[in-house]
């Protein structure tokens, strides 16, 4: 967006440090302690406090009579900031927004090129994850292009069956060969792991131990403790 998103969102640059402080500039070089910018924000009070006092009485008069133009020309300064102020925050989004769009049209492009759009009917293949697989079983599987949904979402089948989640571009890679072109998908819907396991000569994913303490009496696992 080529300017910070306090920038963007107010239409300024983000104020920090000494350097947007009501203290005069020619006095921040000379401040190297606390106690030197304390006496810098309390003396100019000190200051006019008795310059007025000196000057009280003689300022009165003047003050009578500026005093109405003095509080027109804010309120007219006031008035004429305000919509000048909210056109700079409007532009600073607009242009935001343009950065923005040339920004997702890019990263869009580049997906593009690494990763070429894919048919129905095509060939796939799918990493399975760690825990749905046993150690020896292949690291991906064969998946066919079924549907194509919202043009962002793919619909997968298996020689074991449809599978029951949707699948994005970058979740999967294209093969070169369509070795599922002829095969006959089945209709029933079916997880990744079941998947595996139907497909798997050892069997899939199991578990072979467990952290039990005691004798198990879940009879979900297998392990010396539970016999």
């Amino acid at each position: 967006i080529k300017r910070s998103p306090y920038e963007a969102m107010f239409g300024n640059k983000m104020k920090m440090g000494l350097a947007n402080s009501i203290i005069p500039k020619n006095v921040l070089p000379g401040l190297q302690t606390e106690e030197d910018l304390e006496a810098a924000l309390t003396e100019p009070k000190a200051n006019i406090v008795e310059v007025g006092e000196i000057d009280k009485e003689a300022e009165i008069d003047d003050d009578v009579e500026t005093h109405g133009e003095t509080k027109y020309v804010e309120t007219r300064d006031i008035e004429n900031e305000i919509p000048a102020r909210t056109q700079k925050i409007k532009q600073h989004r607009e242009e935001s927004l343009i950065g923005l769009q040339k920004q997702a049209r890019q990263m869009l492009q580049m997906s593009n090129k690494k990763m070429p759009i894919v048919v129905i009917g095509q060939t796939v293949k799918i990493k399975i994850p760690e825990v749905d697989r046993s150690k020896i079983d292949a690291r991906t599987l064969m998946a066919k292009v079924l549907q194509v949904v919202d043009a962002d979402f793919y619909r997968l089948g298996t020689k074991a069956g449809t599978l029951s989640q949707l699948f994005t571009r970058n979740q999967f890679t294209l093969c070169e060969e369509n070795f599922l072109e002829s095969a006959i998908i089945p209709d029933n819907e079916i997880g990744i792991r079941q998947a595996v396991s139907q497909l798997s000569l050892t069997g899939g994913q199991g578990l072979i131990r467990c952290d039990c303490l005691k004798k198990c009496v879940t009879n979900r696992c297998t392990s010396n403790k539970c016999t």
